[in-house]
């Protein structure tokens, strides 16, 4: 189990531009400001803020909220900056606030202290009677995105759901009773090299053994630790849809969360959220919690429809894969797999047709098994300076260790470089020998995410 004490770095966050704050006009929030358009303002409590409305926003009928939540080392721009107004939640009021302590220089920072708190929940209750306001949601990068999850379990009386992008959670997080009525995703890139990406895994896991059902896990593959609006908006949408007392709004945001979506601004593409949109409707089909009430019968049919679409393209991967690993005896280190297994286990969690192939082969007690062999390999990654030690360590290991996601971005390349200055290194022969476990490992990874990859591309959506 990781619970992170991170509290989020800089260093990558800074290359991510902010938008000047000339270039944005000052205006206090008012019913008869321009749709789409961000503006610039000051809270009560000192607070500078961007803000802008939906289209058909009145000022009497109440819209969600979401309110977006910086990095270390940056400021409210960074939200304008970063989520476009066409792309990021253009139907609820979006508002992009300064950390709640000062950084360095004009910079702010998202801290647990009981101030940082207390500043934040007054400047939601301030939001309330600027606007009309249904439900809060707060996506939050690095450092705002541990805060998030931290504010949650301070206030959940305030907020609805919390997006925690590229960061974890907090040791001193609360998660009694009143928490879990929130909806919390952690959404994290499987190359973050800042943040690593077992630390939201871990903390996922952490807040399902305290028994949280409102909970989801977003994957991002091979992604690093920029933002992502798109990403985050689908977060965000099974946010609401986990939430809502609205079929119809819970049926739109499963849809919205299926569709296939188009490169981002990163020329970043990735599968759909299955796991998300299946979570959501579970809610139709009275097998989870949250069972919707008062669903018509064409909404029902609508959901069943769509949920046959996600189960077969679940079955799909699970004949693929039984062609090569059909048993608990099969489920060992070699073929080509590997790497659509732990993709498929995540990003397909709650898919029937999947979970069911998952008990079959023995996934999850097998992952949970290797856990310590990889806890070994992490520990002497990062406090060995000896590559004769990490290297036999790695090799030693990794036959027990496979099924674990999120080593080291450079371990590959470092692995290759150290076997080929065997001699200078005076590697152990029987080490050397083994890295053919580390070479299964690698190809099993690369193989396994080209057919993962080749079959969720096929996926057309709802």
């Amino acid at each position: 189990m990781i619970r992170a004490l991170w509290t989020g770095f800089a260093a990558l966050a800074l290359c991510v531009p902010c938008a000047r704050a000339g270039e944005i006009d000052v205006r206090a929030p008012d019913n008869n400001a321009p749709a789409q358009k961000w503006f610039q303002t000051e809270s009560k409590g000192g607070l500078r803020y961007g803000w802008k409305v939906p289209k058909r926003y009145d000022g009497k009928t109440a819209c969600n909220l979401t309110v977006i939540l910086h990095g270390t080392g940056l400021d409210w721009r960074w939200g304008p900056a970063n989520n476009p107004i066409d792309v990021f939640r253009p139907d609820d009021i979006v508002v992009s606030v300064d950390g709640t302590s000062p950084g360095q220089g004009t910079t702010r920072l998202f801290l647990g202290a009981k101030d940082d708190v207390e500043a934040f929940a007054a400047f939601l209750t301030e939001l309330r009677g600027n606007f009309a306001v249904k439900d809060v949601f707060l996506y939050g990068h690095s450092q705002g995105g541990f805060f998030v999850v931290y504010f949650a379990g301070e206030h959940p009386d305030l907020v609805s759901g919390v997006v925690a992008h590229a960061s974890g959670s907090w040791m001193n997080s609360k998660t009694n009773a009143p928490v879990k009525k929130v909806a919390i995703a952690f959404m994290h890139g499987t190359l973050d090299p800042v943040v690593p990406y077992r630390q939201s895994r871990g903390s996922r896991d952490a807040y399902a053994k305290e028994g949280f059902t409102r909970l989801l896990l977003r994957r991002l593959q091979n992604y690093n630790h920029w933002p992502n609006a798109v990403r985050a908006n689908e977060c965000l949408d099974w946010c609401e849809g986990i939430t809502t007392d609205d079929p119809e709004a819970a049926l739109a945001a499963a849809e919205r969360i299926a569709s296939p979506k188009p490169a981002d601004v990163y020329q970043w593409v990735t599968v759909a959220g299955f796991s998300a949109a299946r979570a959501v409707l579970r809610r139709f089909d009275g097998k989870g919690p949250d069972a919707l009430e008062s669903v018509t019968p064409k909404l029902s049919a609508a959901a069943e429809a769509l949920i046959k679409k996600l189960e077969d393209q679940g079955s799909k991967h699970v004949k693929a894969l039984e062609k090569h690993l059909s048993s608990k005896k099969d489920l060992k280190l070699g073929g080509d797999w590997l790497g659509h297994l732990i993709a498929l286990r995540e990003d397909f969690r709650g898919v029937e047709s999947v979970e069911a192939y998952m008990k079959k082969i023995g996934y999850d007690e097998t992952r949970t098994a290797q856990q310590k062999s990889a806890d070994l390999i992490f520990k002497v990654w990062y406090t060995a300076n000896d590559p004769k030690k990490i290297f036999e360590t790695v090799v030693d290991r990794i036959g027990d260790a496979f099924l674990v996601e999120g080593y080291p971005n450079e371990l590959g390349e470092k692995m290759k470089q150290w076997k080929a200055d065997a001699k200078k290194l005076k590697l152990d022969d029987n080490a050397v020998k083994k890295f053919s476990d580390f070479a299964d490992w690698t190809s099993g990874w690369e193989k396994g995410s080209a057919a993962y990859e080749s079959l969720w591309k096929e996926w057309k959506g709802p």
